[in-house]
C-alpha cells in the first residue's frame, strides 16, 4: 500500500470514529494536504482531516472527540492526524480568524496538542487551509467542500501566504518546509493555483535566482540526507516568493 492510499484508509477510520460519535450530527468530513493534494512521503506526511459539525458542540463532546480520535492515531503507521472540527455556519462564511471548535495534533511522531480556543492559533494556517480545501479537499463523508465553504477573498489569502512565511522565518526548524510553503505561497499569488509541495517546488526551482536550494529541499522532503540548506539561502529564497505576495498584494501591501 502507497503512503496516499494509507493515509486515505486512516482518514476513512477516523470519519466512522466521528460518524459514532456525532450522528447525525456530522455533516461532511474531507481530506486535505497531501491527502487531497498528492505528493505524500512516508514517514513525513500526516492525515489532515477538517469535519463540519452541524453547530457548536458542547466542551465535553469536544474533548471527548479529541480523546478518542487521539487513541486511534496513535495505532497509525503514519506520522499523526492533524485534525479540524468547524460548526457549519463557521465555513459558511469564513472570517478572517476562521472559528473553529477543535484542533488536534497527534500522534506516534507528532507533538500532542489540542486547542479549543481559535484565540489560542495564529490564524493564517486555518484560512490557508480553507482556500486549499475548497479548491482540492478529498470527501469522505457528505457533499464535497466547495459547497459548504464559501468564498474567501484573494486579498485575505495573500495576507495570510504572507503571515506564514514570517511565521517560517521565526519558528521552523526544518528548512526545506519553509522553501516548499514559501514556494506554494508563491505559485498561488502568481498564478492564484493551490498544488503539492512536490509540484509548487518544481515550479519554484524553474523561477528562482537560487535552484539549487530548490532542489535541496525536494531531496529532503524524501530522505535524501546528502543535502544540507543554507540559512542565509533559504532566507533569500523567502524574500523572493514574499516579493511576490507582495506585488500581488499592490501598493497598500505594507499597510495591512
Amino acid at each position: 500500500m502507497g503512503p496516499g492510499e494509507r493515509i486515505r484508509e486512516c482518514g476513512r477510520a477516523a470519519t466512522l470514529r466521528l460518524r459514532e460519535l456525532l450522528g447525525e450530527d456530522l455533516v461532511a468530513a474531507w481530506l486535505a494536504g497531501s491527502g487531497a493534494l498528492g505528493g505524500a512521503v512516508p514517514g513525513q506526511s500526516d492525515v489532515d482531516l477538517v469535519a463540519v459539525c452541524a453547530g457548536d458542540p458542547p466542551d465535553e463532546l469536544r474533548r471527548a472527540i479529541a480523546g478518542r480520535l487521539g487513541e486511534l492515531a496513535l495505532t497509525w503507521p503514519v506520522r499523526g492526524l492533524e485534525f479540524v472540527l468547524y460548526a457549519r455556519a463557521a465555513v459558511a462564511t469564513p472570517a478572517r480568524a476562521p472559528r473553529f471548535a477543535i484542533n488536534l495534533n497527534v500522534g506516534p511522531r507528532m507533538p500532542y496538542r489540542l486547542s479549543l480556543d481559535p484565540a489560542d492559533e495564529p490564524a493564517h494556517w486555518f484560512l490557508l487551509d480553507l482556500a486549499i480545501l475548497r479548491d482540492h479537499g478529498r470527501a469522505l463523508a457528505g457533499p464535497p467542500p466547495g459547497e459548504l465553504i464559501g468564498p474567501i477573498p484573494r486579498r485575505w489569502l495573500l495576507e495570510a501566504l504572507r503571515d506564514s512565511m514570517a511565521w517560517h522565518q521565526a519558528n521552523e526548524p526544518a528548512l526545506q518546509q519553509s522553501v516548499l510553503n514559501a514556494s506554494r505561497g508563491w505559485r498561488f499569488a502568481e498564478e492564484g493555483v493551490w498544488c503539492s509541495k512536490d509540484a509548487a517546488g518544481a515550479w519554484a526551482r524553474d523561477r528562482t535566482a537560487d535552484p539549487a536550494t530548490v532542489e535541496a529541499a525536494l531531496a529532503l522532503r524524501h530522505g535524501d540526507r546528502s543535502h544540507v540548506l543554507d540559512p542565509a539561502r533559504v532566507e533569500a529564497f523567502q524574500g523572493e516568493a514574499l516579493a511576490a505576495v507582495e506585488r500581488a498584494l499592490g501598493p497598500s501591501a505594507t499597510g495591512g
